[in-house]
């Protein structure tokens, strides 16, 4: 079950950040000459993804057994640092990495048995 989890954990995660970096190349070569409210649409889009991302991995940690609320603050505040001065580029890889690292972990937690109740 966790497995199976952990697959899907990752195939979101990693559409959603090819899609928010596509998105974002796009809108870094196109803001300048196309009509506003294509811009505006595709920065909707852009945050949109951004902001599953974080909710994903939150998700994923409840999942994982951690602190509901304590992840869920967690989360808002990597994803408001995130927006801040293009912290982005620190802050979803970090966030991306951290929550396989806890995936790793739960499944070596999990095969003791110590996690009975998340299944």
């Amino acid at each position: 079950m966790l497995k199976a989890e952990r697959g899907q954990f990752a195939f979101i995660i990693l559409t959603t950040l090819i899609g928010y970096v596509g998105v974002t190349f796009w809108l870094n070569a196109i803001r300048a000459s196309w009509p506003i409210w294509i811009v505006w649409v595709l920065i909707i889009i852009q945050l949109l993804l951004y902001i599953l991302i974080f909710s994903t991995s939150w998700g994923r940690s409840k999942v994982l057994g951690l602190n509901t609320y304590l992840g869920f603050i967690i989360f808002t505040i990597l994803a408001v640092l995130g927006r801040i001065e293009n912290w982005e580029i620190i802050i979803i890889p970090l966030t991306i990495i951290v929550m396989l690292v806890f995936s790793a972990v739960n499944k070596k937690v999990s095969k003791d048995g110590l996690f009975k109740n998340v299944v």
